[in-house]
């Protein structure tokens, strides 16, 4: 395990380009516009299918079939409502369905990077979270580069409301992200906790923008944490394009060879792998 230093400049640690209390506290994401939102207005706008409820600014929910588990999916920097929701859907289809996964809430990316901003209602999600949890169920959260940040303001509040119960049956997924926002106490409350990053083994140099991170993050948590390598052989990304690898996490084969494009890898899934692989290991036994 690395020392308190590392694990501090790990948390510091911020995804440059691409892809952090009680019930009763109102700032908890009270940051640009945490309450100034029309749900019907702000669905549509972003083009969400009508199965779908907006629950809070940049949050949305579906009740996908009749199993009681959750997933909690956290797009990445300027990901669109309506991008999340179709790769959350896609999570659903291709994996978590048959994991009794029912319930879905899909978020948006983060307005800024860092997630400065602080603009998503993560305190929305949670309150709407509390009426449908059975208690028992198993809960998956999935956070793509800076929408990690977004996740951890939400974990972050789970912890300070003292929700024990219910992170300890959180399996979390930080897909490529960064450590902004996690404590030694939030990580040690979740079932399982797994930094996701993807290699193409036939590229000299093939590994996703936030590798080192996810890698680093792994060994500064354990042991409760882990490192999970995607290896994806042949993606189409070109040697040495980190941020096309960044989207390996999501799609086995990205639109763009050289960069991520967010609009087409949450969305796009025909004759397209979506990447799954990491959740097997945060799955309970058959």
């Amino acid at each position: 395990m690395l020392g308190t230093w590392t694990r501090t400049a790990l948390a510091m640690t911020m995804v440059s380009a691409a892809c952090t209390s009680g019930d009763n506290a109102a700032d908890d994401d009270a940051g640009a516009g945490a309450d100034d939102f029309d749900p019907l207005v702000d669905g549509k706008a972003d083009g969400l299918a009508p199965e779908w409820t907006v629950v809070g600014r940049g949050v949305a929910y579906h009740r996908v079939n009749a199993g009681n588990a959750i997933l909690i999916a956290y797009g990445g920097y300027s990901a669109k409502l309506a991008y999340s929701t179709a790769w959350a859907t896609e999570l659903v289809d291709a994996k978590l369905g048959a994991a009794d996964v029912g319930h879905v809430y899909a978020v948006q990316g983060p307005a800024d990077p860092g997630y400065n901003a602080k603009e998503i209602q993560n305190t929305r999600l949670r309150a709407h979270l509390k009426t449908i949890d059975n208690g028992a169920a198993g809960i998956y959260v999935v956070a793509h580069s800076s929408g990690s940040y977004v996740a951890h303001e939400m974990l972050g509040q789970m912890v300070r409301a003292s929700t024990f119960g219910a992170l300890a049956r959180i399996a979390y997924a930080n897909l490529d992200g960064g450590g902004s926002g996690l404590t030694d106490e939030l990580v040690d409350s979740l079932r399982e906790i797994t930094f996701v990053y993807a290699h193409d083994p036939t590229l000299a140099s093939g590994l996703s923008q936030n590798s080192s991170t996810a890698k680093a993050l792994g060994d500064a948590y354990a042991p409760h944490a882990t490192a999970f390598e995607v290896v994806v052989p042949s993606t189409g990304c070109v040697n040495g394009a980190g941020w096309c690898m960044h989207d390996v996490v999501i799609t086995h084969r990205p639109h763009n060879h050289t960069t991520f494009d967010l609009a087409h890898d949450y969305t796009d899934f025909v004759n397209r792998t979506a990447t799954t692989e990491y959740l097997d290991p945060l799955l309970p036994p058959p």
